[in-house]
C-alpha cells in the first residue's frame, strides 16, 4: 500500500492554485494523508539587507498579507476535514526552498501546479533533486483516478509505478493501461528473420514481462489493458504522451530512476522529457522511498 502521509503543495496566489489545492485535496482522501503544508516562496521583495532592518514592517506586513490570502484559499478549496493544514511562507530562490521545506517536513509528495505558458525549467529541477514523489497538475486539468497511464520497461521503478497506480485506484473498479514501448534491434537481420516476423518476436517477450510484472502486483478489481507500441524510430516520449492523450488518460504515472555518484539526485531521460511536453495530462513522478541520499549536498550546490 502506497501512502503519502505528508504532503508539500506549492502556491504562488494565482488563479491555478485552486486546482492545485483541489488536486491536493483528491489525492489525501486515497493516500492515508495525515499533514499537508501550503508553501508560499516569495523571491522579488528586492530590499538591501540595511533597508530590510530599518523598515521591518515592510517584510512583515508583506508576510501576513500572504498568509492571510493563502489561509483564504485553503480554507475555500482544501476540503479534507482528517487532515491537519499548515501555512508556510518562505523567502529566496524557489527550487531551494521548496527542496529544503520538503526536506525539513519529511514530505511524501510534493504537489506542483503548472501553468501552459510558463518554462518547466523550475518543475525539472525540483524533480531532479527532490527525495520524494512528485505531482505536477496542469493549470485546466481536474484530477481523477478512473483512468491511469503506467508507461513500463519492466524494471523496479515499473513495479513502483504499478503498484502507485492500483494503491491510488484501491477497490474501485479502475481502468489502468500498461504501456511498453518495445523496439527490434538493430541485429535482427542476422536472424534470418524479416523486420515484420522479429517485431512480432518482441511482441510477444513484451507480453511476457508484463505477465511476470502483473504476479507481482496487488491487483483488485481494477482493469488492467496492456499496450504494446512498436518503436517505429518516432520519438518514444511523444508516443506515450500522445497514447496518454487518445485514451484521455486522467493521470500518468512514471517512475524516477536512480540517483548520480556524486549528490543530486536525478530522474530518467524520458521521464525528464515528459516532463518538459506534457503540459496536459497530471503527471505523477515516484520514488523509492528513502532514495534520498545527498539531498542537503545537493541543496548546497544551489
Amino acid at each position: 500500500m502506497i501512502t503519502f502521509n505528508k504532503i508539500l503543495v506549492c502556491l504562488d496566489l494565482s488563479v491555478a492554485d485552486e486546482v492545485t489545492i483541489r488536486s491536493a485535496c483528491e489525492i489525501s482522501k486515497l493516500a492515508g494523508t495525515t499533514e499537508v503544508t501550503f508553501l508560499n516562496v516569495i523571491k522579488d521583495f528586492n530590499l538591501p539587507d540595511s533597508l530590510e532592518k530599518e523598515f521591518p514592517d515592510l517584510v512583515k506586513k508583506a508576510i501576513a498579507e500572504r498568509r492571510e490570502k493563502l489561509q483564504q484559499a485553503v480554507s475555500s478549496t482544501f476540503d479534507c476535514d482528517h487532515v491537519k493544514t499548515n501555512i508556510e511562507i518562505r523567502k529566496g530562490n524557489a527550487t531551494k526552498e521548496i527542496l529544503s521545506c520538503s526536506v525539513k517536513n519529511g514530505a511524501d509528495l510534493i504537489v506542483l501546479g503548472r501553468k501552459k505558458e510558463n518554462s518547466s525549467v523550475l518543475k525539472t529541477r525540483i524533480v531532479r533533486r527532490a527525495a520524494c514523489n512528485i505531482l505536477l497538475v496542469p493549470e485546466d486539468s481536474k484530477l481523477k483516478f478512473e483512468k491511469i497511464h503506467v508507461p513500463v520497461d519492466f524494471s523496479n521503478y515499473s513495479d513502483l509505478s504499478l503498484d502507485t497506480a492500483l494503491s491510488l485506484t484501491g477497490q474501485e473498479k479502475a481502468e489502468i493501461l500498461l504501456q511498453n514501448v518495445y523496439h527490434v534491434p538493430s541485429s535482427y537481420r542476422y536472424s534470418g528473420k524479416t523486420y515484420e516476423e522479429f517485431a512480432e518476436i518482441m511482441r510477444e517477450h513484451s507480453n511476457k514481462d508484463l505477465g511476470v510484472l502483473l504476479k507481482r502486483a496487488s491487483i483488485n478489481n481494477q482493469n488492467l489493458e496492456p499496450i504494446h507500441s512498436l518503436d517505429d524510430g518516432q520519438n518514444v516520449t511523444r508516443m506515450v504522451y500522445d497514447e496518454s492523450m487518445k485514451r484521455k488518460a486522467d493521470l500518468m504515472v512514471i517512475g524516477a530512476k536512480g540517483r548520480t555518484a556524486a549528490s543530486a539526485l536525478f530522474i530518467g531521460s524520458k521521464a525528464e522529457r515528459m516532463i518538459q511536453i506534457n503540459d496536459s495530462i497530471p503527471l505523477l513522478v515516484v520514488r523509492e522511498k528513502g532514495a534520498n541520499a545527498g539531498i542537503l549536498e545537493s541543496l548546497q550546490d544551489l
